[in-house]
């Protein structure tokens, strides 16, 4: 005999379920407090050249942490480019913080996608920040101070808001 309970029961299962999972690829505005920005160090994946936090005072930087098999970091990727090639001249440090896969991985990845900034290996500064969900972006203002925290990719709502944050950021004046 045919029971409506079952097909109800996986219909709200496999609803839930989507509605879940659809939350971690939504941006998820975190912290709005102004803590100061941990300071790392994090070597480069294409050259030698080394990157530290505390060396970008004074611009607005944006700490992007991803990973290759992640399909919201990688949907991500042009948007980061545009940001990069809109906002590089005015004071914006786009850092691009690899994780969760080997060099190899990663360095094939940026071969394919030959994006406009540099992108550094993520572990040393993954050790100071929350990089639980991917890709997870942290806006720091001129002073040095997280001001936004964001988990997630959204396309239609991304553009805009990281727009915004970057203007209004790059609006203040830099620290004496």
């Amino acid at each position: 005999m045919f029971s409506m309970k079952a097909p109800t029961r996986w219909l709200l299962t496999l609803t839930l379920a989507l509605a879940g999972f659809s939350t971690l690829a939504s941006p998820a505005p975190q912290s709005g407090a102004q803590s100061a920005a941990p300071d790392f160090t994090a070597p480069s994946l294409t050259d030698e050249t080394d990157v530290r936090l505390s060396s970008l005072r004074g611009k607005v930087v944006a700490l992007n942490f991803w990973a290759s098999w992640c399909p919201p970091c990688r949907a991500e990727f042009p948007l980061l480019a545009k940001l990069h090639n809109a906002y590089k001249e005015r004071g914006f440090v786009l850092l691009s913080l690899n994780l969760g896969e080997d060099a190899a991985a990663a360095r094939r990845f940026i071969q394919r996608e030959t994006p406009p900034f540099q992108v550094y290996v993520g572990a040393s500064a993954a050790a100071k920040y929350d990089a639980s969900r991917l890709p997870m972006t942290y806006f720091i203002d001129r002073a040095g101070r997280i001001r936004r925290q964001v988990a997630g990719f959204h396309p239609k709502r991304s553009e805009a808001e990281f727009t915004a944050l970057i203007d209004a950021l790059l609006a203040e004046p830099a620290p004496q």
